[in-house]
């Protein structure tokens, strides 16, 4: 009986602490400029896949870049094992269902074309060029599959170039990725 009672107890606590502490939110990790921010080990390019896929991957990639107004980065997600294909505009979702896909996909709706994005990224690639303080850490720019986004890497966080970029560009059309190990990133050797 005193048994029943401590597990009564116990189950009586955890239901309390469980209401009253709200659950982590499963929602990325977002900076207060609204800026996607990206740890290094988060694979937003789409990784090895087979060669059905692979293929399947490059024709999307392809639709992509010749219709991108319309239609925003492809994505292998390696939890469903589906092609995600991104529409911009019910013209890219038609451009999907008539591209006769043979392997498993779904289409999600997105914001910003493969177009808009690499825009973005070329423009990013400037701003050291335009004489924008802080862009000096800036290493590389490159599409995130995943999020349809704008990936930019740095070698260390600069605020004042993050509210410079969020100032700049559609806060959803950008992620960060800070790595101070980046290839070629911190001071010069001897």
């Amino acid at each position: 009986m005193r048994r029943l009672i401590c597990l009564a107890g116990l189950g009586a606590l955890v239901a309390a602490c469980s209401a009253s502490t709200p659950s982590p939110s499963p929602s990325p990790n977002v900076d207060v400029t609204g800026i996607l921010m990206v740890d290094v080990d988060e694979q937003v390019q789409t990784g090895p896949m087979a060669r059905r896929f692979a293929n399947a991957f490059g024709d999307a990639m392809l639709l992509a870049e010749t219709n991108g107004d319309d239609l925003g980065y492809p994505w292998l997600d390696p939890l469903s094992g589906e092609l995600i294909l991104s529409a911009a505009t019910p013209r890219g979702r038609e451009l999907i269902e008539a591209a006769g896909i043979t392997v498993p996909y779904r289409i999600r709706e997105v914001t910003h074309g493969a177009a808009e994005l690499r825009r973005i990224q070329d423009d990013v690639t400037l701003l050291g060029a335009r004489g924008v303080p802080g862009s000096e850490v800036i290493f590389m720019t490159l599409p995130d599959h995943r999020d349809n986004r704008t990936l930019i890497v740095m070698s260390e966080l600069d605020r004042a170039l993050l509210e410079y970029l969020a100032g700049q560009y559609p806060v959803d059309a950008l992620a960060v990725q800070v790595d101070p190990d980046f290839p070629g990133a911190g001071p010069a050797s001897p």
